[in-house]
């Protein structure tokens, strides 16, 4: 018994979470049920960084960590997929996507276009659109830029993450936004799995 308690509370003391907040649409399960492929927006990324970091060298740092996550929850997604816990679906690669995000206007120093018009010109059924808000960098391309090792900044990080799932005809279908802080999401893998692993018990693509 005194050992599981002493587990509970170092559980306790490198890892926090907010309870996660849910929106699915009334029309969700009929419109998501007629999806057939979807692609993932590169995420948007802000990190808070330190004082003492230069504002050019946190957005070079954010922008490594934009595709860097857009992969991971990439691979993720696909994972589950050979496991048999997503449904049918093709997931458009973000090699193709960014492809034609870029051909179509679409930049991470743009983003003008809606929802709607990302899914006409990529042509898929519905994107995912993630907003990721960090306390530090996350992949080791992002602690390079802004010229630290992942070591110098310290053993936890907060995180607030907003995901949307867009239909597109229907607009938004799906929301889900997460807070969490901790040792354990020192690397973009461990927060991705981290959090497609709680988001998917409400995802309505996911199998439980």
């Amino acid at each position: 018994m005194k050992f599981t308690a002493t587990l509970l509370l170092l559980f306790v003391l490198v890892f926090t979470s907010c309870g996660p907040k849910v929106y699915e649409a009334p029309n969700m399960a009929a419109t998501t049920s007629r999806h057939q492929i979807i692609a993932i927006l590169p995420p948007s990324v802000a990190i808070k960084g330190r004082p003492k970091d230069d504002p050019a060298q946190l957005e070079a740092a954010a922008r490594e960590d934009t595709y860097t996550f857009q992969r991971e929850i990439y691979s993720w997604m696909l994972r589950r997929k050979q496991q048999g816990k997503i449904r049918r679906l093709e997931i458009m690669d973000p090699e193709t996507t960014n492809a034609k995000l870029e051909r179509a206007g679409y930049t991470l120093d743009s983003r003008e276009l809606t929802p709607a018009e990302i899914a006409a010109a990529l042509q898929v059924d519905g994107i995912l659109i993630t907003r990721f808000n960090t306390s530090k960098p996350m992949s080791q391309g992002a602690a390079i830029a802004v010229g630290v090792l992942l070591g110098a900044w310290g053993t936890t990080n907060s995180t607030t993450v907003n995901m949307d799932l867009h239909d597109a005809q229907e607009g938004m279908v799906w929301n889900y936004d997460w807070e969490a802080n901790g040792t354990v999401f020192n690397s973009p893998e461990n927060l991705v799995e981290t959090l497609m692993r709680n988001a998917s018990k409400r995802m309505p693509y996911t199998i439980n």
